[in-house]
């Protein structure tokens, strides 16, 4: 009993430690990430523009929707402040894409413009936006949202920039 008394300090360090262990073996265990399935890709609106846009192009051209700008738009690796560039864009979707459906090559990308994009912030990005396109030579065609869309002047406004 006289040498369990001696290296009592020795002993409580051992089980401080094995408890310390035991909690983190339990803080390391793995967990559920807090990720959740969107209920949708798009809003109704676009999914209502989506449709009408599928019968205008037919198969002429893939229709892709939300991609990010930074997946159309490439900044040369020489430019100066080229992290900043990247930055500006990196966050930022389009709406729709159409492609080549041979070489899946972006021919036209589309916004549909709704109420929010009168918002000063929003009327700020949508210029930025144009500036990047047109620099890039990738046509932007903007629509605004209405209750419906005709597929044929739908088209007509496709052809007219591309």
């Amino acid at each position: 009993m006289e040498r369990i008394l001696a290296y009592w300090p020795l002993l409580v360090v051992v089980i401080v430690l094995a408890a310390l262990l035991a909690l983190m073996a339990l803080a390391i265990k793995p967990r559920r990430l807090p990720y959740q399935k969107r209920s949708r890709l798009v809003t109704k609106a676009e999914l209502r523009f989506y449709r009408v846009l599928l019968k205008a192009v037919q198969d002429d051209f893939l229709v892709f929707t939300m991609v990010r700008v930074a997946d159309l738009l490439a900044v040369p690796e020489a430019t100066p402040q080229r992290r900043s560039w990247l930055n500006r864009i990196v966050g930022k979707h389009v709406d729709f894409v159409l492609c080549d459906p041979g070489s899946l090559e972006p021919k036209l990308a589309v916004e549909l413009d709704d109420a929010s994009h009168r918002r000063a912030d929003r009327m700020e990005r949508d210029a930025f936006l144009n500036q990047a396109f047109e620099a890039a030579g990738l046509p932007l065609l903007r629509i605004a949202v209405q209750e419906s869309y005709e597929a044929k002047s739908l088209r007509a406004e496709i052809d007219a920039h591309l």
